[in-house]
């Protein structure tokens, strides 16, 4: 079987949630099919819409260099050039059947492409990127959370223009340059622009055979917005379990250490935490922070002016292959994010180490952790919440060993890679299915 996936970022360069889910889901079919990732890349150095072949740990890749995206109600989702290379690539690689993981900085369109050709496809949602064109997240800019769609608001908040504008962050300079061109332009066609790409998405949902929710709540959200249910299935993430061998025991320690590891921005919600870690003795706990530093340097900096506590170590970027040493080094894990999330890869480690999780009570986070059974749950955004969650562990001698007690299995990526071959299968049969039907000469009684 030949096997195609779509997203928009990849490894090495970028390594959050989507991208190490499709290299370990590709690493683990092309054991036994022909696997190809198709992703984009921006960069200075190149010429845009470069197309370069190459590999990624012996996994074949084709990687296209994109343009600065300056309008993403439009050319972040709608690329004739990345429609004509996507074409290309199934005329030369003739896939079985395709996967899209993401479609940021792709076309919407592809799937229409495909079908033309009878390609059966599946659209894995890592976030809710279709309904939300600010990058998947729902959040407005003053971190405020969307529970609903509207696009009249959404015209506005796409084009908010930043406060600051750092010279030398390139995404800095595009949302400003998106802005300024945006602000110049009629409120009304920005509100049809936005209007035509929400359109464009549900129409995408005639195409795809199959998609994949990772996460229940994503799975209703996406139902609301125009999914059918019988077209649209939860399946949560598999995983490499290989680092955290069962025998691996937490070492005992006189403090609490509470731990952090995600990327450090404004939406993961790192600033919350670390207001609330400021109440907590720094006698009784510690809290650990991993992540770079310099992804959003100005947050970054005000995040550590404001750690007054002498019990809060930063400790910069880690490679993800260190994951599970650092937990196993840690008593529990807090994700603080104030949007949605889906499934967050983190949880899932945590539950692997055998590490309870501290989790804000909203989304997919609120799917995987069940309050006072594998963690506790805090409120959204709120310091004092979070506070008074973390004080509760340090004060009580039985509650961390209840919750390490009833942390749950966690799913192998060799367990999700058989139900994506057998799904593959499935939609391969109905499509072959289908082609026969369609060439059987009908019978006039």
């Amino acid at each position: 079987m030949k096997i195609l996936y779509i997203i928009h970022d990849f490894l090495p360069n970028h390594q959050a949630g989507a991208e190490i889910y499709t290299y370990l889901l590709a690493k683990e079919l092309s054991k036994e099919h022909e696997v190809c990732i198709f992703f984009t890349e921006i960069t200075p150095f190149c010429k845009s819409y470069t197309v370069t072949k190459r590999t990624v740990d012996d996994l074949q890749c084709i990687e296209v260099f994109r343009p600065p995206v300056t309008d993403p109600a439009g050319s972040s989702y709608n690329d004739k050039k990345m429609e004509d290379i996507f074409t290309d690539i199934l005329t030369d690689y003739k896939p079985d059947i395709i996967h899209f993981q993401h479609l940021l900085y792709h076309s919407l369109r592809y799937p229409a492409i495909a079908r033309q050709l009878k390609i059966p496809m599946l659209f894995t949602l890592h976030d809710y990127w279709l309904t939300c064109p600010r990058w998947g997240q729902r959040i407005k800019g003053d971190m405020s959370i969307c529970h609903t769609i509207d696009l009249q608001e959404c015209s506005g908040c796409l084009y908010e223009k930043p406060s600051k504008v750092n010279i030398f962050s390139p995404s800095s300079i595009y949302q400003f340059l998106r802005c300024h061109l945006a602000r110049s332009s009629d409120p009304a066609i920005r509100l049809d622009s936005l209007t035509r790409r929400r359109d464009q998405a549900i129409t995408l949902s005639n195409e795809i055979d199959h998609f994949i929710a990772p996460s229940p709540f994503l799975l209703k959200e996406f139902i609301k917005f125009g999914i059918p249910e019988d077209k649209i299935l939860f399946s949560d993430y598999g995983f490499d379990k290989s680092a955290y061998a069962p025998e691996e025991k937490q070492k005992n320690s006189k403090s609490i250490r509470f731990g952090f590891i995600g990327t450090i921005s404004e939406h993961k919600g790192v600033h919350v935490l670390v207001e609330a870690f400021n109440t907590i003795s720094d006698k009784k706990a510690a809290l650990y922070i991993y992540g770079d530093l310099n992804w959003f340097p100005e947050y970054s900096t005000k995040l550590q002016k404001t750690a007054t506590s002498s019990a809060i170590f930063f400790k910069g970027a880690i490679p993800n292959n260190s994951v599970a040493s650092i937990l196993r080094n840690i008593d529990i894990l807090v994700v603080p994010s104030i949007w949605f999330e889906n499934s967050p890869l983190t949880i899932h480690e945590a539950f692997m180490a055998g590490v309870p999780v501290i989790t804000s009570d909203l989304g997919g986070m609120a799917d995987l952790v069940t309050d006072r059974k594998n963690g506790l749950l805090f409120k959204v955004n709120n310091s004092d919440s979070l506070a008074g969650a973390m004080q509760e562990l340090i004060e009580s001698k039985t509650l961390l060993n209840q919750l390490r007690q009833q942390i749950p299995t966690i799913k192998s990526i060799q367990e999700n890679g058989v139900e994506m071959e057998q799904l593959y299968h499935k939609l391969l049969e109905q499509q072959n299915g289908s082609k026969k039907m369609a060439h059987t000469p009908s019978v006039n009684n």
